[in-house]
């Protein structure tokens, strides 16, 4: 039997524990935390690819115990399904040659697989009614948010002008929150990715993830773009609803795809980091900004401003 060296040792030590503690910081500390917890994947992913998938699963397992000891079933359900997944799936497709871009879009499908799954066992065993109860922890959240306000001094027309707001929030949120889970699972391994293609020199074997500045969505997309618009018309709240989280989660893909532009002129005409820097604050701070990277990505079918015509996908 061939035992771990002393260095795959340490890395399975170092990836456990910084892991923890990534992923411990979102929970505690919900607003402060939520940076650090988006890369709580990174350890399992980056020990993963340097000392093959084993030591990936093992990280996730020590970190699965350590929070079965400390937490309640939330905690750990929560790591399982929203960096567990990610940390093991992520570094198999890289490490076969996938690219970044496909190896998210696989990474992502196995991970909202699993939550249906997960979904569905919940539902057979319990008797319960899943979505029932997002509904719910949605309106729980809402009527906190509000008290928190309301115990900060707004008060009257405010506070009501407030409560209605964040009710019809909360109404489309319960809509659209089936493609808020997928974006946000893309998001977080797109961010791993980003991280590892900085740290990817130091592993013996770096994954080929291709360059993000020529990423392109297949040209039939825009067909679900189309389609998913009309079905919104439809006089049904079924098909409304399903049209609408398929909207949402094509118009995120051409979102990304409008950042590769952006991405290809930066470094065509060597635009100082800051002013990256600001444009992409501007970008977080202001969502119509986000709408017009997105149209930048759709019209990008038509307009093929990274001409001459790039490689399809990652």
């Amino acid at each position: 039997m061939k035992f771990p060296d002393k260095g795959s040792l340490l890395d399975l030590l170092g990836g456990s524990v910084a892991t923890l503690a990534l992923f411990l910081a979102y929970v505690m500390f919900p607003l402060v935390g939520m940076l650090p917890g988006l890369f709580a994947p990174f350890p399992a992913i980056f020990y993963g690819l340097k000392r093959g998938w084993s030591t990936g699963i093992a990280i996730v397992l020590v970190v699965t115990v350590v929070l079965a000891l400390q937490a309640d079933t939330a905690a750990i359900l929560l790591y399982l399904l929203q960096c567990g997944i990610i940390s093991l799936a992520l570094p198999v497709f890289l490490a076969k040659g996938k690219g970044g871009g496909r190896s998210i879009a696989y990474t992502v499908a196995i991970n909202l697989g699993v939550l249906l799954l997960v979904a569905g066992f919940y539902g057979a065993t319990r008797g319960g009614d899943l979505h029932a109860q997002v509904l719910k922890g949605i309106q729980t959240s809402i009527a906190q948010t509000a008290a928190l306000y309301e115990k900060a001094g707004v008060k009257g027309d405010e506070l009501t002008t407030l409560r209605e707001g964040m009710a019809d929030a909360g109404a489309l949120i319960g809509r659209i929150y089936p493609a808020l889970v997928a974006v946000s699972l893309a998001v977080v391994a797109g961010l791993n990715l980003l991280l590892l293609r900085r740290v990817a020199g130091r592993l013996p074997e770096p994954p080929a993830l291709g360059d993000f500045k020529l990423f392109r969505n297949p040209e039939q997309l825009v067909w679900v773009l189309i389609a998913a618009g009309f079905a919104t018309l439809v006089p049904d709240r079924l098909v409304t609803t399903a049209a609408l989280n398929m909207l949402i989660v094509t118009i995120s893909l051409y979102f990304v795809q409008g950042l590769a532009i952006i991405g290809h002129f930066f470094a065509r005409h060597n635009v100082p980091r800051f002013v990256r820097v600001i444009f992409y604050l501007f970008l977080a701070l202001q969502p119509y900004l986000t709408v017009a990277v997105a149209a930048l990505g759709i019209f990008d079918i038509w307009g093929d401003f990274r001409s001459p015509k790039q490689q399809e996908n990652l």
